[in-house]
């Protein structure tokens, strides 16, 4: 370390590119959300049962554009040793989402002989929407807003590709301070 001037050390360029791998993944997020929210409805639709399968959900369908009964994706997922039917809905929506879609969701299990479903936002849920969606004796609806829907896309790579890792090379400075001979 002796031969490393004072800035040397101060100036960490390894920070430095990662922080502008940051900035740069960042930047690519607001993209893709940019993408999601202006998006046809129905390939949004297309979009959400591709995070589907690739979270591992079998038999996806997307539904017809009419007489879906608010659900727009079917499909099958493996809970322990049970296959259940999942019904999503999709709101490509900056508004909040309020109690009355849960409802409507609920209400159209049946009709696809499904226990539970999904309601997906690229929005925000209204605060009461988490207490109605897991209220007690009634089938569980999970809420994804917007946020999460990114975190969802980017972990099962739906949206977005992954650039190759860059390579860092590090001097093994301690090797050298041991090679030191007094």
């Amino acid at each position: 370390m002796a031969w490393q001037s004072a800035a040397e050390r101060q100036t960490d360029p390894r920070k430095e590119l990662l922080d502008a791998v940051k900035r740069y993944n960042q930047q690519q997020k607001e993209l893709l959300r940019e993408q999601i929210s202006t998006m046809n409805p129905y390939k949004f639709e297309h979009l959400v049962g591709q995070l589907l399968e690739a979270m591992g959900y079998e038999q996806v369908e997307v539904t017809k554009a009419s007489g879906d009964k608010g659900v727009d994706v079917v499909g099958k997922v493996q809970v322990g040793i049970t296959t259940i039917t999942e019904v999503v809905q999709v709101k490509r929506m900056q508004n909040t989402i309020t109690r009355p879609f849960i409802d409507q969701l609920r209400g159209a299990l049946p009709y696809h002989k499904a226990i539970r479903g999904t309601l997906i936002t690229t929005g925000k849920f209204a605060a009461k929407c988490a207490e109605a969606a897991l209220f007690p004796g009634a089938a569980p609806i999970t809420l994804i807003d917007g946020d999460r829907l990114l975190e969802l896309l980017i972990e099962n790579n739906v949206g977005i590709r992954r650039s190759n890792a860059v390579e860092l090379l590090d001097v093994d400075l301690q090797l050298f301070d041991e090679l030191d001979i007094e």
